[in-house]
Protein backbone atom coordinates (compact mmCIF):
# COMPACT_ATOMS: atom_id res chain seq x y z
CA UNK A 1 0.00 0.00 0.00
CA UNK A 2 1.91 3.36 -1.26
CA UNK A 3 1.05 5.73 2.04
CA UNK A 4 -0.48 5.15 5.03
CA UNK A 5 -2.00 9.14 4.44
CA UNK A 6 -3.04 9.61 0.60
CA UNK A 7 -3.31 7.32 -2.07
CA UNK A 8 -3.57 4.52 0.19
CA UNK A 9 -3.46 2.32 -2.87
CA UNK A 10 -1.37 -0.77 -4.72
CA UNK A 11 0.64 1.27 -7.31
CA UNK A 12 2.77 -0.79 -9.88
CA UNK A 13 6.00 1.56 -10.12
CA UNK A 14 6.11 1.57 -6.16
CA UNK A 15 5.07 -1.64 -5.91
CA UNK A 16 7.69 -3.04 -7.99
CA UNK A 17 10.50 -1.52 -5.62
CA UNK A 18 8.75 -2.53 -2.74
CA UNK A 19 8.30 -6.11 -3.83
CA UNK A 20 11.94 -6.12 -4.37
CA UNK A 21 12.81 -4.94 -0.76
CA UNK A 22 10.67 -7.22 0.49
CA UNK A 23 12.74 -10.43 -0.94
CA UNK A 24 15.98 -9.64 0.06
CA UNK A 25 14.99 -8.07 3.37
CA UNK A 26 11.83 -10.59 4.43
CA UNK A 27 12.34 -13.21 2.44
CA UNK A 28 8.33 -12.93 2.22
CA UNK A 29 6.66 -12.91 -1.43
CA UNK A 30 2.96 -12.94 -0.20
CA UNK A 31 1.84 -9.65 -0.83
CA UNK A 32 4.53 -9.60 -4.08
CA UNK A 33 2.18 -12.43 -5.12
CA UNK A 34 -0.95 -10.91 -4.24
CA UNK A 35 0.03 -7.71 -6.07
CA UNK A 36 1.45 -9.39 -8.94
CA UNK A 37 -1.92 -11.22 -9.35
CA UNK A 38 -4.34 -8.52 -8.71
CA UNK A 39 -2.25 -5.86 -11.29
CA UNK A 40 -2.84 -8.74 -13.88
CA UNK A 41 -6.87 -8.90 -13.03
CA UNK A 42 -7.13 -5.27 -13.70
CA UNK A 43 -6.24 -5.52 -17.27
CA UNK A 44 -9.26 -3.18 -19.49
CA UNK A 45 -9.94 -4.76 -22.66
CA UNK A 46 -7.48 -3.56 -24.76
CA UNK A 47 -5.00 -4.97 -22.25
CA UNK A 48 -3.09 -2.80 -20.42
CA UNK A 49 -3.23 -3.20 -16.30
CA UNK A 50 -4.60 -0.05 -14.34
CA UNK A 51 -1.90 2.15 -13.26
CA UNK A 52 -3.49 1.02 -9.40
CA UNK A 53 -5.75 -1.99 -8.41
CA UNK A 54 -7.57 -2.73 -6.32
CA UNK A 55 -9.18 0.98 -6.79
CA UNK A 56 -12.97 2.67 -7.18
CA UNK A 57 -11.78 4.67 -9.76
CA UNK A 58 -9.94 3.65 -12.88
CA UNK A 59 -6.28 5.21 -13.49
CA UNK A 60 -4.08 4.28 -16.50
CA UNK A 61 -0.51 4.69 -16.56
CA UNK A 62 0.86 3.01 -19.39
CA UNK A 63 4.36 2.99 -18.68
CA UNK A 64 3.61 0.99 -15.45
CA UNK A 65 1.78 -1.93 -17.38
CA UNK A 66 5.47 -2.21 -18.70
CA UNK A 67 6.62 -1.91 -15.19
CA UNK A 68 4.51 -4.90 -14.18
CA UNK A 69 6.08 -7.03 -16.76
CA UNK A 70 9.43 -6.18 -14.76
CA UNK A 71 7.91 -6.80 -11.53
CA UNK A 72 7.09 -10.02 -12.92
CA UNK A 73 10.47 -10.80 -14.12
CA UNK A 74 12.25 -9.62 -10.97
CA UNK A 75 9.60 -12.34 -8.70
CA UNK A 76 11.03 -15.11 -11.25
CA UNK A 77 14.72 -14.28 -10.49
CA UNK A 78 14.28 -14.31 -6.70
CA UNK A 79 11.46 -16.18 -5.57
CA UNK A 80 11.29 -18.95 -9.00
CA UNK A 81 7.98 -20.64 -8.73
CA UNK A 82 7.20 -21.32 -12.42
CA UNK A 83 3.79 -22.66 -12.22
CA UNK A 84 3.09 -18.66 -10.60
CA UNK A 85 5.24 -17.05 -13.01
CA UNK A 86 3.51 -18.91 -16.00
CA UNK A 87 0.17 -18.13 -15.35
CA UNK A 88 0.71 -14.76 -15.90
CA UNK A 89 2.05 -14.64 -19.02
CA UNK A 90 -1.47 -14.73 -20.73
CA UNK A 91 -1.77 -10.96 -19.39
CA UNK A 92 1.79 -9.88 -20.32
CA UNK A 93 0.77 -10.65 -24.44
CA UNK A 94 -2.35 -8.25 -23.99
CA UNK A 95 0.39 -5.83 -22.58
CA UNK A 96 3.24 -5.90 -25.25
CA UNK A 97 0.45 -6.29 -27.71
CA UNK A 98 -0.65 -2.92 -26.79
CA UNK A 99 2.57 -1.27 -27.21
CA UNK A 100 3.79 -3.40 -30.08
CA UNK A 101 0.81 -1.41 -32.24
CA UNK A 102 1.71 1.97 -31.09
CA UNK A 103 5.72 1.05 -32.29
CA UNK A 104 6.22 3.79 -35.25
CA UNK A 105 7.84 2.49 -38.00
CA UNK A 106 11.50 4.25 -37.52
CA UNK A 107 11.35 1.76 -34.66
CA UNK A 108 10.43 4.52 -31.79
CA UNK A 109 7.26 4.74 -29.66
CA UNK A 110 4.32 7.01 -31.28
CA UNK A 111 2.32 9.10 -29.40
CA UNK A 112 1.12 7.22 -25.36
CA UNK A 113 -2.08 8.35 -24.58
CA UNK A 114 -3.61 8.82 -20.50
CA UNK A 115 -0.58 9.33 -18.81
CA UNK A 116 2.78 8.09 -19.64
CA UNK A 117 4.13 8.72 -16.43
CA UNK A 118 8.13 8.53 -15.80
CA UNK A 119 8.94 10.44 -12.44
CA UNK A 120 8.34 13.71 -10.44
CA UNK A 121 11.09 15.42 -12.53
CA UNK A 122 10.51 19.16 -12.32
CA UNK A 123 10.48 19.96 -16.38
CA UNK A 124 8.68 16.82 -16.76
CA UNK A 125 4.51 17.80 -17.21
CA UNK A 126 3.46 16.44 -14.14
CA UNK A 127 5.97 13.33 -14.17
CA UNK A 128 5.87 13.26 -18.12
CA UNK A 129 8.95 13.54 -20.58
CA UNK A 130 8.33 15.76 -23.39
CA UNK A 131 6.85 13.82 -26.68
CA UNK A 132 6.77 15.30 -29.88
CA UNK A 133 4.29 15.37 -32.07
CA UNK A 134 3.74 12.12 -33.05
CA UNK A 135 4.97 10.46 -29.92
CA UNK A 136 9.05 9.52 -30.12
CA UNK A 137 9.91 9.95 -26.30
CA UNK A 138 13.32 8.39 -25.60
CA UNK A 139 12.62 7.83 -21.87
CA UNK A 140 9.08 6.14 -23.23
CA UNK A 141 10.58 3.57 -25.44
CA UNK A 142 13.38 2.72 -23.30
CA UNK A 143 11.11 1.67 -20.95
CA UNK A 144 9.22 -0.47 -23.60
CA UNK A 145 13.01 -1.75 -24.40
CA UNK A 146 13.17 -2.99 -20.85
CA UNK A 147 9.73 -4.78 -21.23
CA UNK A 148 10.20 -6.27 -24.64
CA UNK A 149 13.85 -8.29 -23.23
CA UNK A 150 12.07 -9.23 -19.85
CA UNK A 151 8.83 -10.52 -21.97
CA UNK A 152 11.41 -12.09 -24.51
CA UNK A 153 13.28 -13.98 -21.98
CA UNK A 154 9.38 -15.22 -19.93
CA UNK A 155 8.30 -16.07 -23.57
CA UNK A 156 11.81 -18.00 -24.06
CA UNK A 157 11.06 -20.10 -21.18
CA UNK A 158 7.23 -20.64 -20.97
CA UNK A 159 5.29 -19.66 -23.95
CA UNK A 160 6.12 -18.76 -27.59
CA UNK A 161 9.14 -18.47 -29.43
CA UNK A 162 7.27 -16.59 -32.22
CA UNK A 163 6.68 -14.28 -29.89
CA UNK A 164 10.46 -13.91 -28.47
CA UNK A 165 11.14 -13.77 -32.11
CA UNK A 166 8.62 -10.50 -32.56
CA UNK A 167 9.62 -9.13 -28.87
CA UNK A 168 13.08 -8.91 -30.02
CA UNK A 169 12.78 -7.77 -33.62
CA UNK A 170 11.07 -4.65 -31.58
CA UNK A 171 13.91 -3.99 -29.25
CA UNK A 172 16.00 -4.18 -31.85
CA UNK A 173 14.43 -1.61 -34.12
CA UNK A 174 13.75 0.51 -30.84
CA UNK A 175 17.36 0.49 -29.87
CA UNK A 176 18.73 1.31 -33.22
CA UNK A 177 16.28 4.72 -33.32
CA UNK A 178 17.40 5.60 -30.12
CA UNK A 179 21.05 5.83 -31.25
CA UNK A 180 20.09 7.01 -34.28
CA UNK A 181 17.48 9.44 -33.68
CA UNK A 182 17.77 10.67 -30.18
CA UNK A 183 22.20 10.45 -29.66
CA UNK A 184 23.50 13.85 -29.86
CA UNK A 185 27.00 13.63 -30.67
CA UNK A 186 28.22 17.27 -29.62
CA UNK A 187 26.88 16.66 -25.89
CA UNK A 188 27.45 12.84 -26.18
CA UNK A 189 24.06 12.33 -24.38
CA UNK A 190 20.77 10.99 -25.62
CA UNK A 191 18.03 13.29 -25.90
CA UNK A 192 14.36 13.07 -24.79
CA UNK A 193 13.05 12.93 -28.50
CA UNK A 194 14.37 13.12 -32.13
CA UNK A 195 14.05 17.31 -31.88
CA UNK A 196 16.56 17.01 -29.40
CA UNK A 197 16.11 19.99 -27.64
CA UNK A 198 15.28 18.28 -23.93
CA UNK A 199 17.41 16.24 -22.08
CA UNK A 200 17.06 14.22 -19.12
CA UNK A 201 19.17 12.10 -16.89
CA UNK A 202 16.39 9.77 -16.79
CA UNK A 203 16.95 8.67 -20.73
CA UNK A 204 20.49 8.25 -19.74
CA UNK A 205 20.18 6.47 -16.94
CA UNK A 206 18.13 3.55 -19.15
CA UNK A 207 20.26 4.14 -22.17
CA UNK A 208 23.40 2.80 -19.97
CA UNK A 209 21.11 0.36 -18.09
CA UNK A 210 19.35 -1.45 -21.19
CA UNK A 211 22.80 -0.98 -23.04
CA UNK A 212 21.46 1.00 -25.46
CA UNK A 213 24.55 3.09 -25.39
CA UNK A 214 27.20 1.07 -25.78
CA UNK A 215 29.48 0.00 -22.81
CA UNK A 216 32.34 1.72 -23.81
CA UNK A 217 30.82 5.21 -23.45
CA UNK A 218 28.52 4.55 -20.41
CA UNK A 219 30.95 5.85 -17.60
CA UNK A 220 31.55 8.88 -19.28
CA UNK A 221 27.73 9.29 -19.61
CA UNK A 222 26.93 8.82 -16.31
CA UNK A 223 29.91 10.75 -15.37
CA UNK A 224 28.07 13.49 -17.28
CA UNK A 225 24.59 13.69 -15.78
CA UNK A 226 25.79 12.98 -11.99
CA UNK A 227 27.87 16.09 -12.74
CA UNK A 228 24.58 18.24 -12.71
CA UNK A 229 23.13 16.80 -9.41
CA UNK A 230 25.50 14.89 -6.93
CA UNK A 231 28.88 16.17 -5.26
CA UNK A 232 31.65 14.40 -6.13
CA UNK A 233 30.78 13.56 -9.68
CA UNK A 234 32.61 16.58 -11.77
CA UNK A 235 32.50 17.38 -15.56
CA UNK A 236 34.27 20.14 -17.01
CA UNK A 237 32.81 20.21 -20.95
CA UNK A 238 29.40 22.06 -21.54
CA UNK A 239 26.05 20.40 -20.88
CA UNK A 240 22.46 20.87 -21.44
CA UNK A 241 20.21 21.97 -19.36
CA UNK A 242 18.96 17.90 -17.82
CA UNK A 243 15.59 16.96 -15.58
CA UNK A 244 17.19 15.15 -12.72
CA UNK A 245 16.11 12.28 -11.28
CA UNK A 246 14.16 12.13 -8.13
CA UNK A 247 14.21 9.68 -5.20
CA UNK A 248 12.05 7.00 -7.00
CA UNK A 249 13.94 6.91 -10.20
CA UNK A 250 17.16 7.03 -9.01
CA UNK A 251 16.40 3.11 -8.02
CA UNK A 252 17.08 2.61 -11.67
CA UNK A 253 20.23 4.92 -11.60
CA UNK A 254 21.76 2.75 -9.16
CA UNK A 255 21.36 -0.09 -11.56
CA UNK A 256 22.76 1.74 -14.00
CA UNK A 257 26.30 2.66 -12.19
CA UNK A 258 26.29 -0.76 -10.78
CA UNK A 259 26.17 -2.40 -14.91
CA UNK A 260 28.62 0.51 -15.87
CA UNK A 261 31.31 -0.94 -13.45
CA UNK A 262 30.74 1.79 -11.08
CA UNK A 263 29.38 -0.19 -8.20
CA UNK A 264 31.85 1.20 -5.49
CA UNK A 265 30.77 4.80 -6.45
CA UNK A 266 27.16 3.34 -5.19
CA UNK A 267 27.10 4.80 -1.53
CA UNK A 268 28.53 8.66 -3.27
CA UNK A 269 24.49 8.03 -4.27
CA UNK A 270 23.01 8.61 -1.38
CA UNK A 271 23.14 12.35 -0.21
CA UNK A 272 19.43 12.81 -0.77
CA UNK A 273 18.66 10.23 2.00
CA UNK A 274 20.96 11.96 4.30
CA UNK A 275 19.31 14.93 3.80
CA UNK A 276 15.82 13.34 4.09
CA UNK A 277 17.51 12.36 7.60
CA UNK A 278 18.73 15.80 8.39
CA UNK A 279 15.08 17.57 8.05
CA UNK A 280 13.83 15.38 10.57
CA UNK A 281 12.31 12.39 8.51
CA UNK A 282 12.38 8.95 9.86
CA UNK A 283 10.43 7.62 6.70
CA UNK A 284 11.36 8.20 2.91
CA UNK A 285 9.32 10.98 1.02
CA UNK A 286 7.96 10.86 -2.19
CA UNK A 287 9.84 13.41 -3.96
CA UNK A 288 11.92 16.70 -3.34
CA UNK A 289 10.78 19.89 -1.23
CA UNK A 290 7.77 20.41 -0.89
CA UNK A 291 7.11 16.87 -0.28
CA UNK A 292 3.61 15.52 -0.31
CA UNK A 293 3.90 12.31 1.33
CA UNK A 294 6.50 11.77 4.09
CA UNK A 295 5.89 7.60 3.90
CA UNK A 296 6.83 6.77 0.24
CA UNK A 297 8.38 3.42 -0.50
CA UNK A 298 9.17 3.69 -3.61
CA UNK A 299 12.05 5.56 -2.74
CA UNK A 300 13.61 2.96 -0.04
CA UNK A 301 15.22 1.16 -2.43
CA UNK A 302 18.64 1.67 -0.48
CA UNK A 303 17.03 -0.97 1.40
CA UNK A 304 17.82 -3.46 -1.82
CA UNK A 305 20.66 -1.79 -3.20
CA UNK A 306 22.65 -2.52 0.19
CA UNK A 307 22.42 -6.01 0.11
CA UNK A 308 22.44 -6.83 -3.84
CA UNK A 309 24.85 -4.04 -5.18
CA UNK A 310 27.12 -2.94 -1.60
CA UNK A 311 27.28 -6.98 -0.39
CA UNK A 312 26.38 -7.45 -3.88
CA UNK A 313 24.75 -10.72 -3.23
CA UNK A 314 22.14 -11.39 -5.73
CA UNK A 315 20.25 -14.10 -8.49
CA UNK A 316 22.41 -15.38 -10.97
CA UNK A 317 19.84 -17.52 -12.40
CA UNK A 318 15.67 -17.75 -11.59
CA UNK A 319 14.64 -18.29 -7.68
CA UNK A 320 18.37 -18.34 -6.54
CA UNK A 321 19.51 -21.67 -8.50
CA UNK A 322 22.77 -20.24 -8.73
CA UNK A 323 23.75 -16.57 -7.50
CA UNK A 324 26.46 -13.94 -8.13
CA UNK A 325 28.15 -12.22 -4.88
CA UNK A 326 30.13 -9.59 -6.25
CA UNK A 327 30.62 -6.71 -3.57
CA UNK A 328 30.75 -3.05 -3.89
CA UNK A 329 32.11 -1.51 -0.36
CA UNK A 330 33.32 1.77 -1.67
CA UNK A 331 34.75 3.44 1.39
CA UNK A 332 33.44 0.70 4.06
CA UNK A 333 35.55 -1.17 5.92
CA UNK A 334 33.41 -4.09 7.60
CA UNK A 335 29.91 -5.34 6.06
CA UNK A 336 28.27 -8.38 7.52
CA UNK A 337 24.76 -9.04 5.30
CA UNK A 338 22.03 -11.94 5.33
CA UNK A 339 19.75 -12.28 2.28
CA UNK A 340 17.13 -14.89 2.55
CA UNK A 341 16.23 -16.71 -0.29
CA UNK A 342 13.84 -20.15 -1.31
CA UNK A 343 16.87 -21.91 -0.94
CA UNK A 344 18.08 -20.57 2.60
CA UNK A 345 19.88 -17.67 3.87
CA UNK A 346 23.12 -16.37 2.33
CA UNK A 347 25.58 -14.82 4.37
CA UNK A 348 28.64 -13.16 3.84
CA UNK A 349 31.12 -10.40 5.87
CA UNK A 350 33.73 -8.80 4.06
Amino acid sequence: MDTPYYERMQYIGDTRIQALISYVVAGDDRLARQAIEAFNASRVPDGLTRSRYPSSVTQMIPTFSLLWIGMLHDFWMYRGDDEFVRAQIPGTRTVMDWFLDKQRPDGLLGEIPWWPFVDWGKDFAFGMPPQDVDGGSSPLTLQYVEALRYAAELESRFGDQVRVQRYREAESRATAAIREMCWNNSYGLVADTPAQKHYSQHANILGVWLDVIPAEKQQDVLTKILSTSDPGFTFPGSLPDMTEATYYFRFYLARALDHAGLGDRYLDLLKPWRDMVARGLTTWAEQPEPTRSDAHAWSAHPNFDFLTIVAGIRPKTPGFSSVTIEPHLGGLKNVVSVVPTPKGSIEASF
